[in-house]
């Protein structure tokens, strides 16, 4: 019968002590970036009585959190910081479409993050996610990132600059608290709201953009015709071009304004294809106040015609 030489044993016990040692280590560094990340996290109460959810210290200041999981109309908050201390917060304002909310604090003696951009980031890539729980202490989640690839608009139509989906979803708790890769670099917040089957991870440029918004004006400028339509094709079965039908116009909306009819089909905004809701939404990105050239097809005629944009009111989140 053969058996293991004393020196092949001697060699798998080296192999097994010298594994446990770099998963002590990996845990000892992921508990220390906890441990770090958390002196920025705050705890705020739920939308349901009894719930709690995390906020984020994103500048010294200012404190971002997952706008699903308030109350609606609330013009201050009361957080929950390390040893459940507790510190009130003014509302500052809020973006369902990218479902981010800012609070200011009322000073800035609580350490800020210093996130970092989110390009690095792969399908693959260790994701820790660090929250507040009710009673101070801080809370983790670790996992995997499941998909990570461009821009793109949620179903609200908030314009999102990368798409990072976690591989399970946001525990209970969690949303609106910062996301950091294996070295503690935090590049993104949480929400829980974004999709229907995982987690996602808003990136920093988003969130630094809906900050900058916020504290401007109170909320974020999207561009609006006061249009709802459909996608459509005309031309030939040789030369298709796809367009948007206009199929309800909004009561003294920029488009009725300018003279835009039902009927009419719209192929081009500030010479970009109009081939569908999104397209256009894109094109009118950046453009409120400005005037803007429609390209259209009336009654099978071509003709141009010059668009002032508003701005896209929440009651109107049905129409462009």
């Amino acid at each position: 019968m053969s058996g293991s030489s004393p020196n092949a044993a001697e060699g798998g016990g080296a192999a097994s002590s010298s594994s446990t040692a770099a998963l002590g280590a990996l845990s000892d560094a992921l508990a220390d970036a906890v441990d770090r990340i958390a002196a920025s996290v705050l705890a705020l109460p739920g939308r349901r009585q009894g719930t709690v959810a995390s906020a984020t210290i994103w500048r010294p200041g200012i404190v971002v959190t997952a706008a699903h999981v308030l109350r609606r109309g609330l013009p201050s908050l009361t957080l929950i910081g390390p040893g459940g201390v507790a510190i009130e917060a003014s509302a500052v304002g809020i973006d369902y479409a990218t479902d981010l909310a800012v609070f200011r604090l009322p000073d800035q003696a609580l350490p800020a993050l210093d996130p970092v951009d989110a390009g690095h980031v792969r399908a693959g890539h260790l994701a820790l996610l660090v929250g507040r729980a009710a009673q101070g202490g801080p809370s983790a989640s670790f996992g995997v990132i499941n998909h990570s690839s461009g821009a793109w608009r949620s179903w609200l139509g908030g314009q999102i600059d990368r798409l990072i989906r976690l591989d399970g979803g946001v525990h209970a708790g969690l949303s609106g608290g910062p996301v950091a890769d294996a070295a503690g670099r935090v590049f993104g917040v949480a929400s829980a709201a974004l999709s229907r089957h995982y987690g996602i991870v808003v990136p920093t440029a988003t969130v630094e953009r809906v900050v900058d918004a916020l504290l401007a004006g109170g909320a974020v400028a999207r561009g609006f015709l006061g249009i709802a339509a459909q996608p459509v094709q005309v031309g030939s079965a040789e030369a298709p071009q796809e367009g948007l039908l206009v199929t309800e116009l909004a009561p003294d909306g920029p488009a009725a304004r300018a003279g835009l009819l039902v009927g009419d089909i719209v192929l081009g905004v500030a010479g970009r294809a109009a081939t569908d809701l999104h397209a256009l939404r894109d094109a009118l990105a950046g453009q409120v106040g400005k005037e803007v050239a429609l390209e259209l097809l009336r009654g099978g005629q071509r003709m141009g015609l010059a668009v002032s944009v508003g701005e896209w009111p929440r009651a109107e989140r049905r129409r462009c």
